[in-house]
């Protein structure tokens, strides 16, 4: 990230990224945070510390940014909120609300006509539910080639941040022994887990 000193009439860098990313698409989530993808077929979150972005808006904060450059670099760095390998190369991204009265989510598009959507966890609750979910999908449903779940939505980094909404959704599909199983680990009935997975997506996206 760069800020602009209208006195000096320079863009001077005041962070970046620890990782050197062949970026494809951006979009502003807030103030200090950015999504984007990569041409390896990533999705991110980044993030600017709230102290850092606010002493480079400070009038006469140049000298000082200038000064502190570390490794060639910006002297200070991105922290990393959020990373899924979604398997297709992203090509564009955009903050948006698709439901009428629905939360801003982000929706990104693919190369090869993938359409995904992040949607932003509000309770807690809900993202403790869904990351147990996930974890028992893991197990109970396992693809058909045979690779491991994590290691794959971690491809080039450890996933981070995110839940796999595809998975979660195939328990829709689970033979229903399998469905009784995950719901008494959740202490849940089954409706309630599919009302559950139901009105996630379509709360907020389709």
């Amino acid at each position: 990230m760069v800020v602009y000193k209208q006195d000096s009439n320079k863009l001077i860098p005041f962070v970046d990224d620890t990782i050197a990313r062949w970026t494809t698409p951006t979009a502003m989530v807030d103030y200090e945070s950015v999504a984007a993808g990569d041409k390896f077929g990533n999705v991110w979150i980044v993030r600017c510390p709230e102290k850092t972005s606010a002493e480079a808006d400070e009038p006469g904060s140049e000298a000082h940014l200038i000064s502190r450059e570390y490794l060639n670099g910006a002297p200070n760095r991105l922290n990393l909120m959020a990373h899924f390998f979604a398997q297709d190369i992203p090509t564009s991204i955009c903050k948006t609300a698709l439901v009428v009265g629905g939360p801003d989510v982000l929706l990104w598009g693919g190369l090869q006509g993938t359409i995904g959507v992040l949607i932003p966890f509000v309770a807690r609750e809900d993202a403790d539910f869904f990351q147990t979910l996930e974890m028992h999908m893991r197990s109970e449903d396992p693809p058909l080639a045979g690779r491991d779940h994590l290691l794959y939505r971690g491809y080039y980094v450890p996933v981070k941040g995110v839940i796999d909404g595809d998975l979660c959704e195939r328990y829709l599909l689970l033979p229903s022994g399998k469905k009784q199983m995950i719901a008494g680990e959740l202490d849940r009935s089954v409706r309630e887990i599919e009302r559950k997975i139901s009105l996630a997506r379509t709360r907020s996206a389709f």
